[in-house]
């Protein structure tokens, strides 16, 4: 019988196992998971991610991306870069140095997810894709209405 509390719990362990071996592979970096995961973004993503987008996509207060970007900053890895459209916001760029330890970095994720996907078959690994995508914009729908119903 399928059970919401079976899908929560292996949501968290597979979140938390996730973090728990990127942490360890970038330790030898001198990059925490959350500094590894903004700039594994800015690699394989836009080089000039807004500072709230960045917020955004993963699902960090802007308060503690900012810490992280202050931080990634000061190891040289990344620059603020004033907006032109909007002077309060920033884009954040890679430098040369962020760049030089881009393919470790990617790399650290690339081999989780070979891990992750050891024994699965593309279209199964596909149909996840689909279900998760389903799932958050089920859950996207619903804004900040209660779920519950006399929430």
């Amino acid at each position: 019988m399928l059970s919401i509390r079976n899908i929560w719990l292996d949501m968290k362990a597979i979140l938390r196992a996730s973090r728990k071996r990127i942490n360890g592979e970038l330790e030898p970096l001198d990059l925490s998971g959350a500094e590894g995961d903004i700039l594994f973004h800015l690699l394989t993503g836009s080089d000039a991610f807004q500072q709230e987008r960045l917020a955004e996509l993963l699902d960090i207060g802007k308060a503690a991306v900012s810490r992280t970007i202050d931080a990634l900053e000061a190891k040289g890895f990344v620059l603020r870069v004033r907006r032109v459209e909007d002077r309060r916001a920033y884009s954040i760029c890679l430098t040369d140095r962020g760049l030089s330890i881009g393919d470790r970095v990617t790399g650290v994720y690339e081999r989780l997810y070979a891990l992750v996907r050891r024994g699965i078959e593309d279209e199964e690994l596909l149909f996840v894709e689909s279900l998760f995508s389903r799932v958050a914009a089920n859950l996207e729908a619903l804004g900040e209405k209660s779920c519950c119903p006399n929430g």
